[in-house]
């Protein structure tokens, strides 16, 4: 296939999305959608999230050293575009209605409507030029009780239906393609 060069901005960068919880100083808590999310492993699972300019989330995650990491999904999508079109500086986020509890090991809030959702504690943080890169310890890990029969080492993401962002627009995940492993019967050069 011919290939052309395109700019490096954010033109494509299709990733999962979070709502992140964070507590306030009066002790509340604060939402926001963040998509600059990924996962390493150093001894232990951990989480890579850059948050850029400023943001309410930030300032609690810089002072606390902790947050809670709720994946979005395509029934939870509109609590969580109003979260990521709602500034938690200028005010509470209340103008619609959802519910929370405080995560079981790390005190960060966790949004119930959200069916997958990592409690975290940040063990080194990065300065960048006009963001931070937060690297965070995944101390527990919640999930709705319908998921506790999965095979957690081939997770089904068609049960899951996590959203995808890709910028300014989401989407669902379509079909499985196959198992890993399974090149020789797709690629003919591989028989």
């Amino acid at each position: 296939m011919e290939k052309i060069s395109i700019s490096p901005e954010w033109v494509f960068s299709p990733q999962p999305m979070y709502i992140i919880g964070t507590k306030n100083e009066d002790g509340t808590p604060n939402f926001c959608i963040i998509t600059w999310i990924n996962f390493s492993f150093d001894k232990t699972p951990h989480l890579m999230m850059t948050v850029g300019g400023t943001k309410l989330t930030k300032t609690n995650i810089l002072r606390d050293k902790k947050f809670s990491a709720n994946m979005i999904t395509e029934d939870n999508i509109w609590l969580a575009d109003y979260f990521g079109n709602t500034n938690g500086e200028e005010g509470k986020k209340d103008a619609v209605p959802y519910s929370y509890q405080w995560g079981e090991n790390v005190d960060v809030p966790i949004i119930d409507e959200c069916h997958w959702s990592y409690e975290c504690e940040v063990t080194r943080i990065i300065e960048l030029d006009g963001a931070h890169l937060f690297l965070a310890a995944i101390k527990n890990i919640q999930i709705d009780k319908e998921y506790e029969s999965m095979n957690m080492k081939k997770i089904d993401l068609r049960k899951i239906r996590p959203a995808i962002y890709a910028p300014y627009n989401y989407f669902s995940v379509g079909d499985k393609l196959g198992e890993m492993g399974e090149w020789k019967k797709h690629l003919a050069s591989g028989e």
